[in-house]
């Protein structure tokens, strides 16, 4: 699979840009997508941001950790981080940018027998599992990560107002499916979800998660979920 989001994180880093990153979707024209949002400083973060990296202590893994920004920051505060991240080119870019310990590959391959006090997933990194039904199995997994006194923190967003009032009736309203574009290339479609806090929450109680709502923006719906053994 082609790694179109790794590459333009690689040139953009290396200042050889190749145009535009674009992301289409199946709800209306195609995105830009910034690809300087993957390299701010801390004082750049939006609040949710700002809000996850306060409560992040002990050991942490930062899973989808892209280009580093927030290992960076977590760095700079002294804590211990392991930057976990599927894309080799964003690895490459992490090792650059003087991230101590980088791990390639995916949450579901992490071993089980070092659990962490932190488990960090932001910029919706949650909806990596691609549908509502998935979302189960990757907290169970995250829940074997977890010291017992642990804590997840994830964002996500609730999306409905995507749909002006018109939500689907043939599958979860926050199930999307993107395609990036960058330097003339095209990737191949893939799935991304967007969970409301309230069917997060129902489903990471099934697999013996408590969440919690630490943060809510009313006005994008947008909030950041704190996760605990029951």
């Amino acid at each position: 699979m082609q790694d179109i989001l790794g590459q333009a994180i690689y040139d953009y880093a290396m200042e050889e840009e190749k145009g535009l990153l674009l992301i289409h979707n199946t709800y209306g024209e195609p995105d830009e997508m910034p690809v300087e949002v993957y390299f701010r400083e801390a004082e750049d973060f939006f609040d949710v941001e700002q809000k996850a990296i306060e409560l992040c202590k002990g050991r942490v893994l930062d899973v989808g950790a892209g280009a580093g920004a927030h290992v960076l920051e977590l760095q700079n505060r002294g804590l211990e981080v392991d930057a976990l991240e599927l894309s080799e080119l964003a690895s490459k870019v992490m090792y650059m940018q003087g991230i101590k310990s980088i791990i390639t590959g995916s949450v579901f391959d992490m071993p089980e027998t070092e659990p962490y006090d932190t488990l960090l997933l932001m910029m919706n990194t949650i909806g990596l599992v691609g549908t509502l039904d998935m979302l189960g199995s990757l907290f169970e997994k995250l829940k074997r990560l977890l010291k017992p006194n642990g804590q997840l923190l994830f964002d996500s967003s609730d999306v409905a107002y995507v749909y002006e009032g018109k939500i689907p009736n043939d599958h979860y309203y926050g199930e999307m499916d993107y395609q990036y574009e960058y330097a003339g290339t095209k990737g191949e479609w893939f799935k991304w979800l967007y969970v409301d806090f309230e069917n997060a929450q129902q489903i990471a109680s099934q697999v013996g998660l408590r969440l919690e709502l630490v943060y809510l923006n009313e006005e994008t719906g947008q909030y950041l979920a704190k996760g605990t053994h029951k």
